[in-house]
């Protein structure tokens, strides 16, 4: 990786194997409208093997602002990356454009298997080495617990879980660590919760 990281995010942040090679202009606004609202990504992804399956998940999530700076950052990352929204977004003529070439894919949750984590362990299975995002609480609402939705993915693709925070109190996304699990999904799902108390979501009242 030869470029320096920038005061908002680079590329550079993240192993080439995941670049998405998005016209420049594209990457370009994503670090512009980071500057403009004075937001940085700080941290970075270490390098991993070469069809290694990452689960970034990330939270604290309280607002759809999450989402306009996470779409910023993952522009001015150039960052290939899957998530997961609602179907009914995906059929809305420019939002599902959008979506879809920001790497979204649609989920119906009123089909049988077609859950959030059903759905992403059938496209990552199909990977050969893959960035997923995903909201371990599964809501902007607030939720007395979290999902394991993400350790389930994890274990069934034989992937590791890095965490990724939103932290509006000092207008960075922060791009941490790999979780080292435990192996006990309670105890995992409390660390998590834990750690995201580290930082301030836009609505703090909603974690």
């Amino acid at each position: 990786m030869s470029e320096n990281i920038t005061k908002s995010v680079s590329r550079a942040q993240i192993p080439s194997k995941y670049w998405a090679s998005r016209p420049k202009l594209t990457q370009w606004i994503g670090r512009c409208f980071l500057r403009v609202f004075n937001w940085k990504v700080e941290g970075y992804l270490p390098t991993v093997t070469e069809n290694q399956n990452i689960i970034i998940i990330g939270g604290p999530h309280t607002s759809n602002w999450d989402g306009v700076f996470g779409f910023a950052a993952i522009l001015g990352l150039d960052a290939k990356i899957t998530f997961f929204g609602k179907h009914s977004l995906f059929t809305q003529p420019i939002l599902g454009r959008f979506l879809t070439y920001m790497g979204g894919i649609p989920v119906d949750k009123t089909k049988p298997g077609s859950g959030l984590t059903d759905v992403a362990i059938k496209n990552m299975a199909q990977l050969n080495g893959s960035l997923i995002v995903i909201s371990p609480e599964g809501t902007r609402a607030k939720t007395e617990r979290l999902k394991s939705g993400f350790l389930r993915i994890a274990d069934a693709v034989d992937g590791k879980v890095f965490l990724g925070a939103f932290d509006f109190s000092k207008k960075r996304i922060v791009l941490d660590s790999f979780l080292d699990r435990s192996g006990d999904y309670e105890q995992d799902i409390a660390y998590v919760r834990a750690y995201y108390t580290n930082f301030e979501g836009k609505r703090p009242e909603n974690y």
